[in-house]
């Protein structure tokens, strides 16, 4: 074969395979200032080719992503293909598999926000695990560490080191180590208490807490009065609320919306950031809006500094607001207004209430509120994703006491 005929052959067939231990062109994305991710194709030794990323450190800003782009070179010289029958046995460390399940779920792009939350939970766990290994992680063994991680850090942060624990255990069973997964065996911790909901708000009580959160003074000067507004007015969560631009107000449709497809997320080390995802894919969404919010909407965008940002509620220094210093300060407010237990999650508790008894469908209040699941017969057999004026409506006569 002539290398005419090779080079036809090789353009048919796409781009040529790498060869094992080889990776391929690495491009750089920016995330936010100072951080960037790098990622690239890389065959590994059992001859599958893997999509690779790492992101910039995070104590040292990266301004054209090349300090990414080394951590992604470093990773490649050390790198050993996931799952490999040959690295994992009988003796291997449980805590050992558990950093090679978090380095599979930063290779398949898993949210920094989630590899963050993981590798918090399992740094804490490690004490409770101590040294034990593959042939000694028995149900038994591994429901007493993970009840005593949770008397120690709670039940949520128990949850997410079984959420791993299950993960890096199938490794095991992968390389034929193990026949069963021992963790499966294993209930989901529970907190001995139940939790504190958020309590709901009749409609008159919106209507008194609206009426209140105007007129307060302070509400004015830590510009929480608008937020909380439109936080009544769309059920929101609080990242999806502070991640809004302007971009996403459309006032003049005939129905007035905002878009919802982002949050505000802060990963430690790293600055605040806006990130085009939501917390589910229902997350991303149309949401319209009832006339008094579009009133402060309109109003709001005509005021000096906040109406020129990208931002609908920036900070002060016209930065991405923090959703805790949002929840801050209204705690610092709410025992003046008469809801010392009302927080931003309860506007959204309200909401699906006032939904379910005005009489419109749980499928109508799981797409406005952006829930992945209403039931497996609503999913299947109804239509998801319209925008529901209707919702709208509702709020302008609860509000409006009519």
């Amino acid at each position: 074969m002539n290398s005419q005929t090779r080079s036809a052959v090789m353009t048919l067939a796409g781009r040529p395979a790498l060869r094992i231990g080889q990776h391929g062109r690495i491009t750089r994305e920016q995330i936010s200032t100072g951080v960037w991710v790098a990622r690239c194709r890389y065959r590994d030794a059992d001859g599958v080719t893997r999509r690779v990323a790492r992101w910039s450190p995070a104590d040292t800003p990266d301004q054209y992503g090349k300090l990414a782009e080394d951590a992604l070179v470093a990773s490649l010289a050390d790198r050993r293909p996931p799952g490999d029958p040959g690295e994992v046995t009988a003796d291997t460390r449980v805590q050992a598999l558990i950093d090679r399940h978090l380095e599979r779920l930063k290779d398949d792009d898993k949210s920094p926000i989630t590899i963050a939350t993981y590798e918090g939970a399992t740094g804490r766990f490690e004490k409770f695990i101590g040294a034990i290994v593959v042939r000694d992680a028995t149900p038994a063994r591994i429901d007493a560490a993970l009840r005593s991680m949770r008397s120690a850090h709670g039940a949520t942060m128990a949850r997410q080191t079984r959420t791993v624990l299950k993960g890096a255990l199938q490794l095991a069973v992968m390389a034929g180590v193990i026949n069963s997964n021992p963790v499966r065996d294993v209930q989901v911790p529970r907190a001995k208490t139940p939790p504190k909901q958020a309590p709901g708000l009749t409609a008159e009580q919106l209507r008194e807490l609206l009426t209140a959160i105007r007129a307060s003074e302070d509400c004015q000067r830590l510009d929480l009065a608008d937020p909380i507004t439109v936080l009544l007015a769309t059920g929101l969560r609080r990242s999806e609320l502070l991640a809004l631009r302007w971009q996403d107000f459309d006032a003049d449709a005939d129905a007035a919306t905002l878009a919802i497809t982002g949050k505000v997320v802060r990963v430690p080390g790293k600055p605040l950031e806006r990130i085009e995802t939501t917390k589910t894919t229902a997350g991303r969404r149309v949401v319209p809006l009832p006339a008094f919010a579009v009133t402060v909407l309109t109003a709001r965008r005509g005021r000096p500094f906040i109406g020129e940002q990208e931002m609908i509620f920036p900070s002060t220094a016209g930065t991405w607001r923090d959703g805790n210093n949002l929840g801050k300060q209204w705690r610092k407010v709410r025992d003046d207004l008469g809801v010392p237990d009302v927080s931003s999650h309860s506007f959204r508790r309200s909401l699906a209430t006032l939904i379910d008894d005005g009489g419109l469908s749980a499928l109508v209040g799981a797409d406005h509120l952006g829930h992945e699941r209403v039931s497996t017969t609503q999913d299947i057999y109804q239509s998801r994703g319209r925008v529901h004026t209707a919702v709208a409506e509702l709020l302008d006569r609860t509000i409006n006491g009519e």
